[in-house]
């Protein structure tokens, strides 16, 4: 146990992965021993009416900490997140307006699942400054550790660290490993104040494609990101790994530039989105949006790839979240409105446009009105005419 010239302990990254897998851990066996039990009920000839709760699984854990004495390694409160996770996962697996799936058992290769979750207990996880006078997040049971982040949210976590102030509470941390990377996500109450509109308010339909990131009813066009030379390394280097043994020296050296390649893509990626929505946010005070059907598009082997690396459904959570901070009025127009197909001006729908074997069509005359169009800007005018009915109001 590594501990500095006060006492206090710092953590190593061995400890941090060993409260990864004790919390893959408890979630597997919890998970076994309740599909041996429904199991059982089967062979029986019982019904399977078996409903999972917070306090069933109390018992387990129980019992597997009897069983298992290096459980006690982890921190109480990230054993019991990791069976309210496994309860969340069954109450929305019976909830059949969800349609989620049956909770799988979470494997070792899957790197979305390496993260375990701390919950601030009597300022039991903060912000305080070591020997050297350096800041370090003090973590309850596995220590200090160090982190790098912006002055901003620096200052708020040292206000969420004083247990004298309440505009700022730390409520929990996630602690992750992402591209061979650890992260710390603090989960933080505060008083949001919401930004000044900025000129004239303006209110915008926005029309999420392909080739273009979103279009909006004002006729202007957001670009897709240029990520070019981040895709062509990131496949040089799968194939690097392809063609070596796994857990060569070889084989780790290219999937650590992998990792290196991947990381830029979506820090990139994610600073251009964060960028723009902030700006239409604060230049906006009503935003409709469609809400797509992502996933159907993903099948289509000609968008997938684009749609995979443009990550559009993570644009259009980011305007969300950001509008209902600001009380911005936010509108998800339904996907099945046929915002491409219908004439802006006399309403008149063209089924000849619709669907995706017609994407090649970018403009078209109503055979109604006469009217021309551009699809893109067109689909945006409806959306925001469709969502200020919604809400009750006409377009200004």
């Amino acid at each position: 146990m590594d501990k500095n010239d006060n006492g206090e302990k710092i953590t190593s990254i061995n400890e941090i992965e060993s409260n990864i897998g004790i919390y893959r851990f408890i979630y597997n066996m919890e998970l076994a021993f309740i599909n041996y039990f429904r199991q059982l009920l089967k062979q029986n000839g019982y019904e399977d009416k078996l409903w999972i709760t917070q306090s069933s699984c109390d018992v387990i854990l129980k019992m597997l900490r009897q069983e298992y004495a290096f459980l006690e390694k982890a921190e109480s409160s990230s054993r019991q997140q990791s069976q309210k996770d496994l309860v969340t996962a069954f109450k929305r697996y019976f909830k059949h307006d969800l349609k989620s799936h049956y909770p799988v058992l979470k494997k070792r290769k899957n790197t979305q699942k390496f993260t375990f979750r701390i919950m601030n207990n009597n300022n039991n996880i903060r912000i305080q400054k070591d020997k050297n006078g350096y800041y370090k997040i003090k973590l309850a049971k596995l220590g200090l550790v160090k982190f790098k982040t912006s002055k901003e949210y620096k200052k708020l976590l040292l206000k969420g660290s004083n247990p004298n102030d309440e505009s700022v509470k730390i409520k929990h941390v996630v602690v992750k490993r992402v591209n061979d990377k650890y992260y710390a996500v603090f989960n933080i109450e505060c008083i949001h104040v919401p930004v000044k509109i900025i000129g004239p308010k303006q209110q915008l339909g926005i029309d999420i494609g392909c080739s273009k990131l979103a279009v909006f009813s004002n006729s202007k066009e957001i670009p897709n990101l240029n990520l070019e030379k981040e895709t062509e390394k990131i496949i040089q280097y799968q194939k690097m790994m392809s063609h070596h043994k796994k857990d060569s020296n070889r084989y780790k050296k290219a999937k650590k530039l992998y990792h290196k390649w991947m990381r830029k893509l979506v820090n990139k990626r994610n600073d251009y989105y964060d960028k723009i929505t902030t700006c239409i946010v604060e230049n906006a005070c009503f935003i409709a949006v469609q809400n797509e059907n992502i996933i159907a598009w993903k099948h289509n082997k000609f968008l997938s790839r684009k749609l995979q690396l443009n990550a559009p459904r993570n644009f259009m959570d980011k305007i969300e979240y950001k509008s209902q901070w600001n009380n911005i009025g936010f509108v998800k127009v339904s996907k099945n409105f046929p915002s491409t197909q219908t004439c802006s001006k006399c309403r008149k729908i063209n089924s000849n446009v619709g669907g995706i074997g017609n994407l090649g069509i970018r403009d078209w005359i109503c055979p109604k009105c006469g009217t021309h169009h551009n699809r893109d800007v067109n689909a945006a005018i409806n959306i925001l005419n469709n969502g200020l009915e919604i809400v009750g109001t006409t377009m200004q």
